[in-house]
């Protein structure tokens, strides 16, 4: 414990908010591993200040099990934080900072444990990953699964240590996320009919896909989560100039969270074909230079349980898991489950707490992870565990 606490303090220190680099915080973690005799590869990004880091402690000509997690945070600001979010903070059993819980946390434990690791004779190696931008785009998993899919010694599983209160997640739903943006035609507002308001036609295309989600709400559900159906919002809406001029344009973020099995790309299809169908020919009767665009800004595949069953009752156990959950919110997990690696979810903390002012994880959590990968550590020196 003590030894996670102080990997930890050093890591939140690094200010890693996924608009900014972690390039500072992945050559930190890849010097620490090669004091330790373990030789990690850095993989950087196309786009500048942004890399990924893949190290192998053990036998590395055979699929070993992977311990992943994201380097990248969410921002503080306009948050009402008690202490400085990126400095380690102790009260009342637990530790306060951006990123204790989501994910530092179980990276500083996957690191804690690595000197036993080394020293160990594994019959199974560990792979530690560390990703980028998971929090925006998930560019680095998206690029890590690539190189991964093409090694000539692909991981045999993967745990992502996203918060779960040590519980083995063995599905989570997709994350996708688009922008819409409207071009109306822009005129005096008392000549309104001559016009096209960008802005109401987007509020007409959201209240559609408001209509949509209770649709959603009322059709095919998957009883083992919170919220069993597949959800859209709309988050930020932005347009127009005055309000005497009919807007010229307007755009809006949505996004969908899909059961998995469910496309989200069918649900953009609904949306789309509304807009295309329904919206666009009335504005273009007025205006012919109106428009309806669709950007993708992320769109990651939900976790499908029916690839991880086997994984999720071998490592059940270990963590005195006595039933697998499953989770609305996003993880990594789909994109390993795509190139055929087996993956659960299961970490410190608790994931009411990210994205939070005053977020932290408790040192019981903690200790919890620490003993659960020491377990895993000491079953790999007996046996292949996956």
């Amino acid at each position: 414990m003590p030894k996670t606490i102080e990997l930890l303090e050093r890591l939140v220190a690094f200010d890693t908010v996924s608009s900014r680099s972690n390039v500072e915080l992945i050559e930190w973690v890849a010097n620490h591993l090669d004091g330790l005799g373990v030789r990690a590869m850095v993989q950087m990004a196309g786009e500048p200040g942004k890399a990924n880091l893949f190290a192998t402690i053990g036998p590395d000509d055979r699929p070993g099990l992977m311990l992943s997690g994201h380097s990248d945070v969410v921002p503080v600001e306009g948050q009402a934080w008690q202490s400085d979010p990126f400095r380690l903070t102790h009260r009342d059993g637990r530790v306060f900072a951006r990123g204790s819980a989501d994910m530092k946390g179980f990276i500083a434990c996957v690191l804690a444990q690595a000197p036993t690791l080394v020293r160990a004779d594994l019959r199974q190696p560990v792979h530690i990953a560390l990703s980028y931008n998971e929090e925006s785009d998930m560019g680095g998993m998206r690029q890590l699964a690539a190189h991964l899919s093409q090694a000539s010694v692909k991981p045999a599983a993967c745990i992502i240590g996203e918060p779960t209160s040590m519980r083995v997640v063995v599905a989570n739903k997709g994350a996708a996320i688009y922008r819409c943006h409207v071009r109306g035609h822009s005129v005096h507002s008392s000549l309104r009919d001559d016009g096209v308001s960008a802005v109401e036609v987007a509020a007409d295309l959201v209240a559609f896909i408001t209509a949509l989600q209770r649709r959603l709400r009322d059709g095919p559900r998957h009883d083992g989560f919170e919220f069993p159906y597949t959800s859209l919002h709309v988050g930020t809406i932005a347009g127009g100039t005055a309000h005497n001029i009919t807007a010229s344009d307007c755009s809006f973020l949505f996004e969908i969270r899909a059961l998995p099995g469910v496309s989200s790309q069918e649900v953009l299809g609904e949306i789309r074909h509304h807009a295309e169908s329904v919206l666009l020919p009335a504005a273009r009767r007025i205006a012919p230079n109106c428009a309806i665009e669709f950007e993708e800004v992320v769109d990651s595949p939900g976790l499908d349980e029916r690839g991880n069953h086997h994984l999720a009752e071998t490592i059940m156990p270990i963590c005195g898991c006595l039933a697998p959950g499953r989770v609305s919110f996003g993880t990594e997990a789909g994109f390993l489950a795509d190139i055929g690696v087996p993956t659960i979810v299961c970490g410190p903390g608790e994931i009411r707490v990210a994205h939070q002012p005053d977020e932290h994880v408790s040192l019981d959590q903690l200790d919890a992870c620490d003993r659960f990968l020491a377990e895993i550590g000491h079953r790999l020196t007996r046996q292949a565990l996956v």
